[in-house]
Formats: C-alpha cells, sequence, structure tokens
C-alpha cells in the first residue's frame, strides 16, 4: 500500500504541472497578437506557423484545452483524496479538498496564468508543441464536444454577425498604444483621422456657395488677371450667368501662360478645365478618389437640383487627415481658439464635432443634421440671428459674438461645470 500511496503521489504532482500547463496555454493563445505572431514568422520562426494555425482553429484549440485541463484536475483530486484518505481516515476527504483548492488555485491557475499573461506570443510559441500532441490524442473527444457546441451555437443564433473589431474599439486600441508610448501623438491622430475619413461627408468640408470666388465664363482676360491678383487662388471656378452653373476651372498657370503668349483677348473659354459634379450626400473618402480620377483637383458639389451646394478641393480633402495646411499666401486664422477666460471663440461655420472634441465635452444635438456651429444655432433659435442671441445646451453656452451679411461669423462658448451647474440650480 505505501508504494501505491507513493506512486499515486508522483502521479498527482505530474497531474498538477499538466494542470498548470494547460491553464498557461489557454492564457497565452487567448492573449496572443495574431499580428505579432505574424511579424515573428516572417522573421523566420517556423514556430510561429504552427501557432497561427492553432489560433486560426481557436475552437478546436479552446476545447482540446478545457478537456484536457478538467481531466488532470479530477483525476489529481481523486488520487489526492485516495493518498489522503489511507492517511488520515475518514477526515481525509476534507483534509484533501482544502489541499487541493490551495494547490490547483496556485500551481494549477493563478501562478501559470500570470506568467502567461506577462508574454503571451513567447509561451504560445512554447507550448504550441505541446498542444499540437495533446489536440491529436483527443481529437475523438473534441469532436464530440465541438458538434454539442455547434449544435447549441445554431440553436442562440440571432442571425447577427458581430464584427471582429469595431471602429470605437480600434480607437481605444490606439489610444492605450499610445499611452504605452510605441506611438507618437501625431501618429496616434493620423491613425484616428483615417479611421473617421469615410464617416464625414463633404458637405462637412466644402467651401459654401456664398464664399465661391469665381468667375463667369465671357470674363474679359483682364477681369480674370484682376480676380486672380484680388483673391490670392491658383484656380478660379468658371460659371455661365450664375454660380449654380459652374462648368468648369481655371488654372493660374493656364491663363498666365495665355495672356503672356497672345495679344488677342478672345477669352478663357480654350483654358477651361471640365471638373466633377458630386452630391453633398458623398464621404470624404469617395471624393478623395474623384479627385484622383480627374486632372482637376476641385470637385463641384450639388444638390438635389442640381444646384450649387459649394466646392470641394484636394487641400480640403486632404486637410481632413493631416490637419490645417497653410501656405505663404494664406492668412492663417484657427476655426477655434481658447481664450484667457477659459472659454473658446469659434467661427460660425467651425465644425460642431471638432468643437465638442476641442472644449472635451459632448452635448445632445438633438435632431439637427447639419455640421456647423452656425447651422446648430440657427437650427435652436428658429430664425435668423442677431449680434448677443445665445443657446445653452447641457452645460455649453454659445453667444453670437459677430454677424455678416446675415451669415453668423464668430461664437463665443462657456463651459460651465457640473458643480457650477447643481450650485446655481440650488440659488
Amino acid at each position: 500500500m505505501d508504494l501505491m500511496v507513493t506512486l499515486s503521489i508522483v502521479a498527482m504532482a505530474i497531474l498538477v504541472i499538466l494542470s498548470g500547463m494547460f491553464s498557461a496555454t489557454e492564457t497565452s493563445f487567448t492573449s496572443a497578437s495574431k499580428i505579432k505572431l505574424m511579424k515573428i514568422e516572417e522573421e523566420g520562426n517556423k514556430k510561429a506557423t504552427k501557432t497561427i494555425h492553432l489560433l486560426e482553429n481557436y475552437d478546436k484549440l479552446l476545447t482540446t484545452i478545457l478537456v484536457g485541463n478538467n481531466l488532470v484536475n479530477i483525476m489529481s483530486s481523486s488520487l489526492c483524496t485516495f493518498i489522503f484518505t489511507e492517511m488520515f481516515g475518514a477526515m481525509g476527504v476534507m483534509i484533501s479538498t482544502v489541499f487541493m483548492l490551495v494547490v490547483i488555485l496556485a500551481v494549477g491557475e493563478i501562478t501559470p496564468k500570470s506568467l502567461a499573461k506577462s508574454a503571451p506570443e513567447k509561451f504560445a510559441l512554447f507550448f504550441t508543441p505541446f498542444i499540437s500532441i495533446v489536440a491529436k490524442i483527443f481529437s475523438p473527444i473534441t469532436w464530440v464536444f465541438q458538434k454539442f457546441s455547434s449544435i447549441v451555437n445554431k440553436c442562440a443564433n440571432t442571425g447577427e454577425d458581430t464584427p471582429t473589431l469595431t471602429e470605437e474599439e480600434l480607437m481605444i486600441m490606439v489610444d492605450e498604444i499610445e499611452e504605452e508610448g510605441e506611438l507618437e501623438e501625431a501618429e496616434s491622430d493620423l491613425i484616428k483621422s483615417a479611421i473617421r475619413f469615410d464617416d464625414k461627408c463633404v458637405s462637412e468640408i466644402l467651401t459654401p456657395r456664398v464664399d465661391i470666388v469665381g468667375i463667369e465664363k465671357r470674363a474679359t482676360m483682364d477681369e480674370v488677371k484682376k480676380l486672380f491678383i484680388r483673391s490670392g487662388f491658383s484656380r478660379l471656378p468658371v460659371y455661365e450667368d450664375t454660380v449654380d452653373k459652374i462648368i468648369g476651372v481655371v488654372y493660374s498657370k493656364d491663363f498666365y501662360a495665355k495672356y503672356f503668349s497672345s495679344s488677342q483677348d478672345n477669352g478663357i473659354a480654350s483654358i477651361i478645365r471640365r471638373v466633377r459634379y458630386i452630391p453633398e450626400s458623398t464621404s470624404v473618402a469617395t471624393a478623395l478618389s474623384e479627385i484622383q480620377k480627374s486632372t482637376v483637383q476641385m470637385l463641384v458639389v450639388i444638390d438635389d437640383y442640381g444646384g450649387t451646394v459649394g466646392i470641394v478641393s484636394l487641400e480640403d480633402v486632404l486637410e481632413e487627415l493631416v490637419g490645417e495646411i497653410w501656405d505663404e499666401s494664406d492668412e492663417i486664422e484657427y476655426d477655434i481658439i481658447r481664450d484667457g477666460d477659459g472659454s473658446f471663440v469659434a467661427k460660425g461655420d467651425a465644425n460642431i464635432n471638432n468643437l465638442m472634441e476641442e472644449i472635451e465635452m459632448r452635448f445632445d444635438l438633438g435632431e439637427y443634421d447639419g455640421s456647423t456651429v452656425a447651422g446648430f444655432i440657427q437650427y435652436n433659435l428658429q430664425r435668423s440671428p442677431i449680434t448677443g442671441d445665445k443657446i445653452s445646451v447641457e452645460n455649453v453656452t454659445m453667444t453670437v459674438t459677430s454677424i455678416r451679411n446675415r451669415r453668423i461669423k464668430y461664437v463665443r462658448i462657456t463651459v460651465e461645470s457640473p458643480e457650477e451647474t447643481d450650485s446655481e440650480d440650488n440659488l
């Protein structure tokens, strides 16, 4: 009987070690990054190929691990009960229960999982040969459990496909990587801008119709020259009779080449380049694709009736990715600036979502489906604004400070902390 107890102790110790190996394998494969493993594979590590294959069959892998882990835990508990019963009699059952609880938690669960979590890719590679052999041994058992799990999943399936990773989750991952120091702030901002790139419509970034500086197609060369000099633009939209009918664009280099090479004023018809037209619901990403297909770096945005809503240039699109782009002829003006007293000053045509990011507070836009601060204020006022008009949304107050040609030019935004609001309500 002493020999039997000794063999049982040895077998129990081996089973507890196997329990720790199964636990470490489960945690390492669950936490391992497939991208990091692919990078290791590219460096010539052949074991990484097998590890990735196991991850791609994760359901089978997990079933194998759980079957193995539960099997060794049950067997080790049974042996422990036998050993302590032989040593302590009836009290051995209670003693073995407490003993195995401590041993399984410490050696078989907590310690191996903590170690595997610290370096999941390293541990996944290390345990790949072990779990591959176990998977072959347990394949008949795992096949049965997989079939059972498949039937249960089909019965519980709602018919909705859950994405592996949403945009919001990807944004959070980028923020976490930035906090870890692997990404610079500028790199993080660029990645997040690229993620949001297709979510914006051109209506949010266009130059509105009333701000378009264009030329009538019958204008004389001298008139076009004066407009180029006065505006400072390198290209001008060309319209026929009205801005609602933009027919093309004239580049300054084409204009001056003709202007200085010909003594006759035969107009600009021969140097007008055709432009593409897009609806205002077009995404910014699609607009970029349209510009790439064209030889003109400008698009005309039209409404449902074919009228001109505004124009979008390549620079407008790129600024959604990299931020404002200034050249030597631009007068630098920021859409939103922070004042010395803690309030903010925003241009009327500033993006309302950019404002919420700047003040670090999101508020309810209601049914407003526009994109500008001025539009949001007019939506709430339900009339033409005048200087001094004020609206309050939650803890944010917007005051119109400047109007030009019936358009809101500047707005002052003040943000009250929740504590200030609560104290005012108590008064």
